[in-house]
């Protein structure tokens, strides 16, 4: 498909983030094939349902995923149309702060100045069209205006798993807010102030900008990253990339795009998503959107009679029994089998940090 065609021409760039390791997915979830590039969504991997996407409006030749050298060739092979040379590999993990910039810096290498799109590769996001429709609205006002335009989601509860925008007032249809603040993943009481204020939405990680304002903002914010950057950006295309790159990323900060720019932001626009989101953060969250199996159970697996009941399963190819237990999570690979109660899905991190101290790699 071609990105120059009447619906493409001058819509804006996407940078698809595509880094992550998905530890709270763990034993699924692994170093080479991470959360990203598993079919937790509606069938296909979640990166394969980001790109998708976003390619009607952008086209194949306006996108780039920036991924890490563990995952390059995976990443690749689930995105067969997409030029190699747009597949970037980080060579260590920096968290999204030089992810962000690096990807946005090689767009404006790619198509020159203009809007620029920071998508996280491992969310859910079932209605597609009304993304494009706001993502090309979103590129239209900062094409216009410059500055930096985010995506809130309105709170369906207290969740304390996300970060939050507090927004002047809430903007109705696709009309952008004057954003007040970025705060950090709250306790469940300051959760409850926020969404009974009705001044706040979740995060989501989405974030519009002209690569020339990211630039402006990295090097007021995160000069060092910039620093560290202009190397590898002035050889991409060259010989010299991947040495660059290596040299630059030695001595990166790791740091967040929230914390290290966001947070410290004079002002910042804020859109209302009039699409359904999830961050897929952990099996929770999956649960929501996993197939009934009835009695309360839900996810993937041949389930026997039993009184078990809203229980979380995650066993494609096994039949599984469950008797008398209620609300835990299920979890079965190949070489590890996983349960946890419900309520502790977010501790399943503690493992795969054991697994580190160990050098346990072959269950990374």
């Amino acid at each position: 498909m071609s990105g120059s065609n009447a619906e493409t021409d001058g819509r804006g760039f996407c940078v698809i983030m595509a880094g992550g390791r998905g530890t709270r997915f763990w034993p699924l979830s692994r170093t080479r094939q991470p959360k990203q590039l598993l079919p937790l969504g509606r069938g296909s991997s979640l990166l394969r349902e980001t790109y998708e996407r976003v390619r009607p409006l952008v086209g194949d030749e306006r996108v780039l995923v920036v991924t890490n050298a563990a995952q390059a060739e995976a990443t690749a092979a689930a995105l067969p149309e997409l030029p190699r040379e747009r597949i970037v590999a980080e060579p260590v993990g920096r968290n999204t702060a030089a992810c962000a910039a690096l990807g946005v810096g090689l767009a404006a290498r790619l198509a020159g100045e203009g809007p620029v799109a920071l998508l996280p590769a491992d969310h859910l996001i079932p209605d597609p069209d009304i993304f494009r429709e706001q993502l090309a609205e979103a590129f239209r006002l900062v094409e216009a205006d410059g500055g930096v335009v985010t995506f809130g989601v309105p709170p369906r509860g207290p969740a304390t798993g996300f970060g939050y925008l507090e927004v002047a007032d809430i903007p109705g249809g696709d009309a952008a807010a004057e954003g007040l603040r970025f705060v950090e993943k709250p306790d469940v009481d300051t959760a409850r102030n926020y969404v009974s204020s009705g001044r706040f939405l979740w995060n989501s990680g989405i974030f519009v900008w002209r690569s020339s304002d990211l630039a402006t903002e990295m090097g007021r914010h995160a000069p060092e990253i910039s620093r560290l950057l202009d190397a590898p950006l002035r050889a991409y295309g060259g010989d010299g990339f991947e040495t660059a790159l290596a040299a630059a990323y030695a001595d990166c900060p790791a740091v967040s795009i929230d914390v290290a720019v966001m947070e410290k932001l004079s002002g910042f626009r804020v859109m209302a998503a009039r699409f359904e989101w999830s961050d897929l953060g952990s099996w929770d969250a999956w649960r929501a959107y996993a197939p009934d199996l009835g009695a309360g159970n839900r996810g993937r697996a041949r389930l026997l009679a039993g009184d078990g009941r809203g229980n979380t399963i995650h066993a494609p190819d096994k039949a599984v029994a469950l008797l008398g237990v209620v609300d835990l999570v299920v979890v079965d690979t190949d070489d590890a089998l996983m349960i946890c109660r419900a309520d502790d899905v977010q501790r399943i991190k503690e493992i795969t940090d054991h697994l580190d101290a160990n050098n346990e790699q072959d269950l990374l």
